[in-house]
């Protein structure tokens, strides 16, 4: 064997026990392409017959090797300060920027193929009795609580929006009618826990795109205004 022989059979090793060692699938799937190069040109002596040389190859393979996972860390960073700019920081469920910037458009889209959604509005019951007995801290733990069990009550393509304050908005994308109110009792009762000796719970009120409204906006509006009714109802009793 060659010198650059005996080379290509050692970065053929090296790279294989890199496509070993990395958890990520993509540098696995890299490091083994560039191991069966090296190997395949160590074993039918590739380099007997060319003059370029194995040091120059593997330099090359490093270079695009660095090149390639400089630029997905690139795009991983923008994703996730992406994600961070359409997350609420308090509640990790999405932000009204999200709202405005992607779901409406999302929502549009949906009109346009016939796609029928829900709009489902809550407001946390007995949320300003927790703020004025044990503070905003506390408050902060209980909303944080709330946007975690909502993300746990709805369906992966759903979206969860914190409107403001202790209000949310579920949109609930190409649900059955007859399944509704079976939807926001699920959510009505992982909405209802003590916190801090208070009991806190979820004013409900929602609306279905095309029944009752053309626009998201329009939904808004009436599932507020159902809202407002069953917290009157939960007053009164």
């Amino acid at each position: 064997m060659t010198y650059d022989q005996y080379l290509a059979l050692g970065f053929g090793v090296l790279f294989a026990s890199f496509a070993l060692g990395f958890k990520s699938s993509i540098a696995k799937k890299l490091s083994a392409i560039f191991s069966v190069s090296f190997l395949l040109q160590a074993v039918v002596g590739f380099f007997n017959q060319k003059p370029i040389s194995i040091l120059l190859l593997f330099y090359s393979y490093l270079l695009i090797s660095v090149a390639f996972f400089y630029g997905l860390s690139i795009t991983r960073t923008v994703r996730a300060l992406a994600n961070k700019a359409y997350t609420d920081q308090l509640t990790k469920v999405n932000n009204r920027t999200f709202l405005e910037d992607i779901l409406k458009k999302e929502l549009r889209h949906y009109e346009t193929l016939g796609i029928n959604y829900c709009v489902v509005f809550i407001d946390m019951f007995n949320f300003k009795k927790v703020n004025d007995a044990y503070g905003h801290t506390v408050g902060d733990r209980v909303l944080a609580e709330v946007g975690q069990r909502l993300r746990k009550s709805v369906r992966s393509d759903d979206f969860v929006v914190r409107y403001g304050g202790d209000e949310f908005l579920v949109v609930l994308k190409d649900v059955k009618e007859d399944r509704i109110n079976s939807v926001i009792e699920r959510l009505r009762e992982s909405l209802n826990f003590d916190a801090e000796g208070i009991q806190v719970r979820a004013n409900i009120g929602y609306a279905i795109y095309p029944k009752d409204g053309k626009s998201f906006e329009e939904l808004v509006k009436v599932s507020i205004g159902r809202m407002y009714e069953d917290k009157k109802a939960m007053e009164n009793e």
